[in-house]
């Protein structure tokens, strides 16, 4: 967890309702577009999605220092589509509502148990990333880190270095072709973080 984070994490311990804002809005789209994966209807995704926001802030002081914020919140929303895909009463709401048939909500199911949320699996993701990034070339790292990290637009980017948006293009390109290749034994759960 870098700084950052961290300390929007303490700062949400602390019942800082702007800090838990800005995680909302951070995570609040990763996090549907993973649920939104395994339970393809829009409602349902939402609410896991804020009743995983709601355990956030209910838990919040119970969490302890060591806490992995990404892997807490994914953890959370995994568990939030496991508890409702085995409820008879989501299945049968979700089979009525969306082109799910029975073989892709048990290959939904299966991947779901699979899938890496652990704070030991998202440790061992940000050091391949600190480690891929520290071996970029200055400048790709720096537009990479304007781009995921600082959440910058390309033009702006592109602006504040006083370069063309095609180079900030070709820059983050590169980056997360390095990073897939570094992280391929993480993709199920990647395509859902900001990286990629």
């Amino acid at each position: 967890m870098n700084e950052s984070t961290r300390q929007l994490f303490e700062s949400i311990r602390n019942s800082d309702e702007a800090a838990f804002k800005i995680v909302y809005n951070k995570y609040y789209s990763r996090l549907y577009y993973f649920v939104f994966e395994f339970l393809p209807q829009k409602d349902i995704a939402e609410n896991i999605v804020q009743d995983t926001f709601f355990i956030l802030w209910d838990k919040r002081k119970k969490l302890n220092d060591n806490t992995n914020l990404s892997s807490y919140l994914f953890t959370v929303a995994k568990n939030n589509c496991l508890y409702r895909l085995r409820d008879k009463r989501y299945r049968q709401k979700l089979f009525a509502s969306s082109d799910l048939d029975v073989l892709e909500f048990e290959l939904n199911l299966e991947t779901l148990y699979t899938i890496d949320t652990s704070s030991f699996a998202f440790r061992e993701i940000e050091e391949i990333i600190e480690k891929v990034l520290e071996g970029l070339p200055k400048q790709c790292r720096k537009i990479f880190e304007l781009s995921r990290f600082k959440e910058m637009k390309n033009k702006e980017i592109a602006q504040h270095l006083n370069i063309s948006e095609k180079t900030v293009e070709g820059h983050i390109t590169k980056s997360l072709k390095i990073l897939k290749e570094a992280l391929k034994d993480f993709l199920s759960i990647m395509a859902y973080l900001f990286i990629i």
